[in-house]
């Protein structure tokens, strides 16, 4: 006669998931909820007049705890919007070496932000979305020009930084759109590197350069 095997003492309970694995869902969750906040806060009032106290207060977390997750506001903005950098690291990285050059530093990295193996990516994505609706063209201007242009612009040529900041944003999302939505021919198969130098002497003469 076979022996009857014994089932092992939690056989047949349900299964407790780990504390990792519960954390995770939490961490996830919590994450959901302040990114939900912070759209409806950045749609109603706008990303300078919201605070993180405000965004915090609405998904029922504490200040600290976004600014954990999202390093600042515009970390935060970033995240709502699924912008594919982090501006505090991007402001951060092109000042670092000062207004030399700055302009090959900015194409630098919006080039390799906006192109992955020759094709777009979420930024394309982004600006059909603010095309076509007016509060996300509003979060675009705001990530890409209060968050990351402006800063820049600003600390290396306070004289009309505004308009500087304007022009260097525009300039910017203006190849991106001339290649990718007007499909301009002659910008998508002019070489790599033509196209940075070109964009690159564009931006430093309007960050340093004299303005008329």
């Amino acid at each position: 006669m076979a022996a009857t095997k014994t089932p092992p003492p939690d056989a047949g309970l349900p299964t407790t998931p780990a504390p990792g694995a519960t954390r995770s869902r939490d961490g996830e969750a919590t994450r959901a909820t302040i990114l939900a906040a912070a759209r409806a806060a950045f749609d109603e009032k706008g990303y300078a007049q919201t605070s993180l106290r405000e965004i915090a207060r609405n998904a029922g977390v504490r200040p600290s705890l976004i600014v954990h997750f999202y390093g600042s506001k515009a970390g935060l903005l970033a995240a709502t919007v699924e912008w594919p950098f982090d501006p505090d690291t991007v402001v951060s990285q092109v000042l670092s070496q000062g207004p030399d050059h700055i302009g090959e530093r900015l194409a630098d990295v919006f080039l390799q932000t906006w192109e992955e193996d020759g094709r777009p990516n979420t930024a394309l994505t982004l600006l059909h979305a603010a095309c076509e609706r007016p509060e996300a063209a509003t979060l675009m201007r705001e990530l890409f020009t209060t968050c990351v242009v402006d800063p820049i612009v600003t600390a290396i040529a306070p004289e009309r930084a505004e308009l500087r900041a304007s022009l260097v944003a525009s300039h910017l999302l203006g190849l991106h759109v001339g290649r990718y939505l007007l499909n301009f021919d002659a910008i998508a198969e002019a070489d790599a590197d033509l196209r940075k130098q070109a964009l690159a002497s564009a931006i430093q003469h309007m960050c340093t350069g004299p303005l008329w």
